[in-house]
């Protein structure tokens, strides 16, 4: 398998150590809190709840929130203020990637 680039892996480790932490688990000296996380499912940790776990942490550690919140600002407060300034059909992809925008900070909010 091919290694993270350092952003990944980087951006990854922190929400993987609290991840095992609320599991009562600890990476051993030396290693990647991702890997000793990739060993702990299926050890006492649950696959597919402790992965949304896992993403709900990179997701908050990365702001995505904070980023489709700019996003739905620029396009709805700045760029559909002047409608005039764009062809019928864009007006309607704005309008469209909008309400995606919405739903999906509706979901990162559970």
């Amino acid at each position: 398998m091919a290694e993270p680039n350092a952003f990944v892996a980087g951006v990854a480790e922190d929400p993987a150590r609290s991840v095992l932490e609320a599991h009562g688990f600890t990476p051993e000296v030396g290693e990647s809190a991702v890997a000793a996380l990739g060993w702990a499912l299926g050890e006492g940790i649950a696959r597919e709840a402790t992965l949304r776990e896992f993403a709900h942490a990179v997701i908050d550690t990365l702001n995505v929130q904070d980023l489709v919140d700019a996003q739905i600002e620029l396009l709805a407060e700045y760029k559909l203020e002047y409608p005039q300034d764009y062809e019928p059909d864009e007006v309607a992809r704005m309008r469209t990637e909008i309400a995606r925008l919405e739903s999906l900070r509706e979901e990162l909010g559970e």
